[in-house]
Formats: C-alpha cells, sequence, structure tokens
C-alpha cells in the first residue's frame, strides 16, 4: 500500500474530496441526487479511526456550508453521519446506542427544522411512524454500510498490493 494511504490525515483529506465533488456534482448536475448522499458515510468505516471520522464529518459540513448547501447537509450529518459513527465504532450495546443516537438526531432535526415537515405529518401519528422505522431502518443501514467499506476496502488493498 502506498505511503500516503497509510497516513491517516492524507487518507481523510482524499476522501473528503471525493465526496465534496461526488455531492456537488449530485445536487448540481442531478445525477443520482438521493444515492450518492446515502452512499457517502461509506467512507467513515473506511477511515478507521473516530478521531478521523469526526474530523471527515465536520470537514464535509464546512465545505458543504460554504457552498451553500448547510441544510441539505446538516440533515444528512445527523440523520445519516452521527449513527453511522456510533454504529461503526461503539463496541457494546451496538444497537440500542445507535437506535438512542438516532432517536435523539430526529429529535433535533424536528425541533430544529419543523417548517421542513409537510402540515398532514404534523397532525396525525404518521411522523411518530416514521421516526419508529427510521431508528429501526438505520440499524440495517449501518450493517450496510460496515458491508461495502468491507468490500471496498478489500478491492483497495487488492488494486494497491495489501499491506506490506
Amino acid at each position: 500500500m502506498p505511503l500516503y494511504l497509510r497516513n491517516k490525515s492524507v487518507l481523510t483529506a482524499i476522501y473528503l474530496s471525493i465526496v465534496v465533488i461526488l455531492y456537488i456534482i449530485a445536487k448540481f448536475f442531478h445525477i443520482a441526487p438521493n444515492i450518492i448522499p446515502l452512499l457517502i458515510p461509506i467512507f467513515i468505516p473506511l477511515l478507521d479511526n473516530l478521531y478521523y471520522s469526526i474530523i471527515f464529518t465536520v470537514g464535509f459540513l464546512f465545505i458543504m456550508s460554504i457552498f451553500g448547501f448547510f441544510i441539505q447537509v446538516s440533515s444528512l450529518i445527523f440523520l445519516f453521519f452521527i449513527p453511522i459513527i456510533v454504529f461503526t465504532y461503539s463496541k457494546k450495546i451496538k444497537y440500542i446506542i445507535t437506535s438512542l443516537t438516532a432517536f435523539i438526531s430526529t429529535m433535533i432535526m424536528t425541533k430544529f427544522y419543523y417548517f421542513l415537515i409537510p402540515e398532514y405529518m404534523k397532525n396525525n401519528f404518521m411522523l411518530c411512524f416514521l421516526i419508529i422505522f427510521y431508528v429501526l431502518g438505520i440499524n440495517i443501514y449501518g450493517l450496510i454500510i460496515l458491508e461495502l467499506a468491507g468490500k471496498v476496502e478489500n478491492y483497495l488493498k487488492k488494486y494497491y498490493g495489501g499491506d506490506e
């Protein structure tokens, strides 16, 4: 594996630049604008370090805020990045901690971005059911992201010759 891929700071910068370019292309040119943001958290398990995953998340929020995507990216970070970071790096009772984090994230989103929720969802219990389905779905999503990250890491090791 090349030396620059062993340095986690350089690897974080490379992943962050790839993610920023992918997100901007997805939003400006409407090339899979809903699929690309859901695949962006795949880089969190690839960093393999909590410190660099947090730097990656904060850097993504900061750079995308410069481009004017603060509301879209803040919801993406609260609803997907933070639960995936917790899911990836928590060892014991992983699913309970991730579910609690997902519930707190949805409460933050409904509190601060209440104006983005349609009226028919506010008037009945549809929002409560969606929150329950989200909390269950984020655990499945975490498993999928970890599996995809493992496959990508195997491809990178095969391409770069593995650990030397």
